[in-house]
C-alpha cells in the first residue's frame, strides 16, 4: 500500500483536479483507492457522486487517530472510496470541531495523527494506493497529511509569480516537515508536475526554467517528465463529475493518454497497463 499526498502552498493550483483524476484512473487500472480529502474546503468531497450519504469522514479521523469503517464511504465508481472533509459541518462528541487546524495544533502527536490512521492495518489490508488532498496553506493539517505520505506530489503552473512562489514555499514546507525527523518521521521524496502548461513560446521557456531551478534544491525535488498541458477538458470532467480520461473528446494532448503516462511515472510497475474498458483514444 503507498500514499500519495498531493500538496502546494497556495490555492488554485490544481491539487484537487489531479487528486481525483490519479484516484479514479488507478481504480479503473483495477487498484483498490481511497481517498482522503483533507482540506477544509472539501472540494474533492464534492468532485465524485457518492453511493450514500457519509456518516463519518476527516473530523473522526482525526478526533480519533484512526480510521473506523464508518469514515469511509463509496463513491459511484468501482474500487474507489473516499474519507469525506466533514469538518465544516460537523460537531463530534460534544467537541466543536469545524477548527481542525487549531485542534490538531494542540496536540503532542500532531504529526503522526494522520499518519497512524492510514498505516493502520484496517487501511492496509483493503486499499492498494490512498491519495490524500490536502490544504493550500501552511499549517498543522498540512502538515500531518504531508507526514503521513511515501511520496508527496506538487502541481506547479508554468507562470513566473507562481513557479517562484512554488520554490519559496515548497522549501518552506519541506524545511518544516524535516523538523519530524527529531520524532523518527522522514517526509517523502516530492515530485513537482508541471500543470495547465499552454501551447505558448512563454508558457515552453518558463517551464524549461522551472526545469532548471531545481537544479540549486539539491535532490530534493523533482520535476516529472510528464507534463499536464492546459485544457478545458478537465473543468468539463469535473461539472459532470467524471474522471478525465472517461471524457469522450479529442484534444491536441490526450488527456486520457497524459493521465496514463503521469500514472506510469508515479508508479512503473503499472506501466502498460490501462484502465479497464477504456482504449487509448479514450472510448470504451
Amino acid at each position: 500500500m503507498v500514499i500519495f499526498s498531493v500538496v502546494g502552498t497556495k490555492g488554485g493550483i490544481g491539487k484537487t483536479t489531479l487528486t481525483a483524476n490519479l484516484s479514479a484512473l488507478t481504480a479503473d487500472m483495477g487498484l483498490r483507492v481511497l481517498m482522503v480529502d483533507a482540506d477544509i474546503q472539501a472540494s474533492l468531497t464534492k468532485y465524485f457522486q457518492l453511493r450514500s450519504d457519509p456518516r463519518d469522514g476527516l473530523t473522526s479521523v482525526i478526533l480519533n487517530g484512526r480510521v473506523a469503517e464508518t469514515a469511509i464511504t463509496p463513491t459511484m465508481w468501482d474500487r474507489l472510496d473516499i474519507i469525506v472533509c466533514d469538518a465544516p459541518r460537523r460537531k463530534f462528541a460534544g467537541i466543536e470541531t469545524t477548527d481542525l487546524e487549531q485542534f490538531i495544533q494542540g496536540r503532542i502527536d500532531a504529526p503522526m495523527i494522520l499518519r497512524r490512521a492510514l498505516r493502520s492495518p484496517m487501511i492496509e489490508d483493503h486499499y492498494d494506493l490512498v491519495f490524500v488532498d490536502t490544504p493550500g496553506a501552511q499549517g498543522p493539517l498540512l502538515y500531518t497529511a504531508a507526514l503521513a505520505a511515501h511520496r508527496l506530489i506538487s502541481p506547479i503552473m508554468p507562470e513566473t509569480p507562481s513557479a517562484r512562489e512554488f520554490r519559496v514555499g515548497t522549501i518552506e514546507l519541506l524545511q518544516k516537515l524535516d523538523e519530524a525527523q527529531a520524532l523518527g518521521i522522514s517526509p517523502g521524496p516530492l515530485t513537482a508536475v508541471l500543470n495547465r502548461v499552454g501551447h505558448t513560446n512563454d508558457a515552453r521557456q518558463i517551464t524549461d526554467e522551472i526545469r532548471t531551478s531545481y537544479l540549486d534544491m539539491k535532490g530534493l525535488v523533482t520535476v516529472a517528465e510528464t507534463i499536464i498541458p492546459a485544457s478545458v477538458a478537465y473543468n468539463e470532467a469535473a461539472t459532470a463529475q467524471l474522471p478525465v480520461h472517461r471524457l469522450k473528446r479529442r484534444d491536441r494532448v490526450s488527456p486520457f493518454d497524459t493521465m496514463h503516462e503521469l500514472v506510469w511515472e508515479m508508479i512503473p510497475s503499472l506501466r502498460g497497463v490501462y484502465a479497464g474498458g477504456y482504449s487509448e483514444d479514450g472510448g470504451e
